[in-house]
């Protein structure tokens, strides 16, 4: 069964596409599902402008990436960044055991978010 959250971000993806000019790209995957996520992420300054993915997976993989773009949108890079795993978690609603590896999912985008612009410091 899905959630709300999973129902309304997997029907309508508003984030599902290309950017014209992306500063960072990134791609995840999860070896036991299959799922995989490729993601594009445009800064301005030390805010994120804009972002967009394409996802190859289950209803909430595609929701998950749906919904880590719209939490990430107009954010500061710091706000992104100091989210602790309680919140992100929550970010999905309710979840079914099956879907659980979303979770999981949803740490890694926000973790290689923060390599990419790390990266780009450094």
């Amino acid at each position: 069964m899905y959630n709300d959250i999973i129902i309304d971000n997997f029907s309508h993806p508003e984030f599902v596409g290309d950017l014209e000019s992306a500063d960072h790209q990134f791609e995840i995957g999860n070896p036991v599902c299959g799922d995989r996520i490729q993601m594009q992420v445009s800064l301005d300054g030390d805010s994120i402008l804009d972002s967009r993915f394409r996802a190859w997976g289950c209803a909430t993989s595609v929701a998950a990436a749906n919904v880590f773009c719209r939490s990430i949108i107009g954010k500061s890079f710091a706000e992104v960044s100091a989210r602790q795993t309680a919140e992100i978690s929550a970010m999905l609603g309710e979840l079914e055991p099956s879907q659980q590896h979303c979770v999981n999912i949803l740490n890694e985008l926000h973790r290689e978010l923060s390599l990419a612009v790390s990266l780009e410091e450094g």
